[in-house]
């Protein structure tokens, strides 16, 4: 893949995660359950630590190809094996083990990872976003 449509693929990438964090963020307090964000709020979850985790890997993606565009070698090198230690040490093996627990779970009970009470609370884009 060219490095400029890879660049313009991590900045949409990066947009659309930093998008989604921001929005869970901002979800109505007000109509949520008590027992559902009672310690830790929506931070105890993990779809929510990963889409952080995601929107941090496709930051420093972006910024390494913005570097090797505008040839800066030295600081590129650095931050090039910094993306690929992040990415195989937290973002795949995180991403990985969230969504194969997340739908297993899922599949033996809804309750266990996702209660119906949290359908009124978070939208039902941004529910399939994360």
């Amino acid at each position: 893949m060219e490095i400029s449509a890879l660049t313009t693929y991590h900045c949409l990438a990066f947009v659309w995660y930093f998008f989604v964090v921001y929005s869970i963020t901002h979800v109505r307090t007000e109509e949520r359950p008590s027992e559902v964000f009672l310690y830790g709020g929506q931070w105890k979850y993990l779809t929510v630590l990963n889409l952080v985790l995601q929107a941090v890997f496709y930051g420093v993606s972006f910024l390494a190809d913005v570097l090797r565009l505008i040839k800066k070698l030295r600081c590129a090198k650095c931050v090039i094996s910094s993306r690929d230690l992040l990415f195989s040490v937290l973002a795949f093996p995180v991403s990985t083990f969230v969504s194969i627990s997340f739908w297993t779970l899922y599949t033996y009970n809804r309750e266990l990872v996702y209660p119906k009470s949290l359908d009124g609370v978070i939208p039902l884009w941004l529910n399939h976003a994360m």
